[in-house]
C-alpha cells in the first residue's frame, strides 16, 4: 500500500529513514537498536489458516501499515486489515485504546473514527515468534538448521535462516504461552520458521508455520483433523523511518458506547 493511502486520514507522520543501520551481525542487537522513540518500521502481513480437512488452507487478504517504537519496545501501531469490512478496516492502537476506521460505517455527521478500550497487541512478531523480545529471538536463532544466500527484500540482499522450535522450547522464553491451546501433551509440536536477514542484521521477512490442537472447547470443528494450522508471513521495510503515530482528531472521533446500537 502506498504511503499516501496510509496517511490520507492524517494521524501518522512518515518520513525518511533516520536511525543508523546496525553493523553486520547479531539480529537481536540490530533490532533492539531500532526501538527508539520517533521511529518505526513498515510491515505487510499475510495470514493463511487451515480450519480442517474439508476447507483446507485459506490465504487471507493482507494487513499493511506501520509500527512505531519507543523506550525499547513497540509503542503503537497503525494498520489496515483488508480482510475486514468491504474495503478494509484501519486501526490505530496506542496503549490500551484503539481507534477504528471503517469506510463503510455510517457514523454521525463529521465522525470517521470509533474509539474504545482494547488490549493492543504491541509487538513485532510472526505468529508466536517475537522479534522485539531478545530472549525469544535468540532462542529461535539457536534452533537454526540451515543458512543460505537468498532474495533481495527492501532493496537489501538477505541470508535465509531456517529452523524449527518446539512449543516446549518456546515456553522457556515466553512462559505466558503455556496458558494457550497447546498443553503438555503437545509441547513437542514444532513451529517451522524462516528469517530473511540483511547484512545489517535486520529482518526483512519473517515466516512461521505451525499446528495447534483443536482442544476441548473447539472439539470437532476441524472436521476430524484434530488440529488447526497457521502460516504467518511478515515483510519488514523502511527500518528506522521517522514515525509518530497519534490518535485521530478528537472532532472526528466518537466513543463506541455513545453509538446507537
Amino acid at each position: 500500500m502506498a504511503v499516501a493511502t496510509l496517511s490520507v486520514i492524517g494521524s501518522a507522520l512518515y518520513g525518511t529513514p533516520a536511525v543508523g543501520a546496525a553493523t553486520a551481525g547479531d539480529p537481536v542487537a540490530a533490532i533492539q537498536r531500532q526501538l527508539v522513540k520517533g521511529y518505526g518500521v513498515r510491515i505487510t502481513e499475510y495470514d493463511t489458516f487451515n480450519s480442517g480437512r474439508i476447507s483446507g488452507w485459506e490465504r487471507f487478504k493482507p494487513t499493511k501499515g506501520v509500527v512505531g517504537f519507543g523506550d525499547g519496545k513497540v509503542a503503537a501501531t497503525d494498520l489496515w486489515d483488508f480482510q475486514l469490512g468491504v474495503a478494509g478496516v484501519r486501526d490505530i492502537c496506542i496503549g490500551k485504546r484503539i481507534w477504528d476506521y471503517d469506510p463503510a460505517d455510517k457514523l454521525p455527521n463529521g465522525k470517521k473514527w470509533v474509539t474504545f478500550k482494547y488490549p493492543c497487541v504491541l509487538r513485532l512478531q510472526t505468529g508466536h515468534l517475537r522479534l522485539d523480545e531478545p530472549k525469544v529471538l535468540a532462542a529461535v536463532l539457536e534452533t537454526t538448521k540451515t543458512t543460505k544466500a537468498s532474495d533481495t527484500y527492501d532493496g537489501t540482499p538477505t541470508t535465509l535462516h531456517e529452523g524449527s522450535i518446539s512449543f516446549r522450547q518456546l515456553w522457556n522464553v515466553r512462559p505466558e504461552l503455556r496458558d494457550g491451546s497447546v498443553k503438555n501433551e503437545h509441547a513437542d509440536w514444532e513451529i517451522d520458521w524462516r528469517l530473511w536477514i540483511g547484512k545489517d542484521g535486520l529482518v526483512r521477512r519473517a515466516w512461521s508455520k505451525w499446528r495447534e490442537p483443536e482442544g476441548d472447547k473447539l472439539k470437532g470443528l476441524s472436521d476430524g483433523q484434530g488440529w488447526f494450522g497457521y502460516v504467518k508471513d511478515v515483510r519488514y521495510s523502511d527500518w528506522g523511518m521517522r514515525l509518530t503515530i497519534k490518535p485521530p482528531p478528537a472532532a472526528q472521533t466518537i466513543a463506541f458506547d455513545k453509538l446507537k446500537h
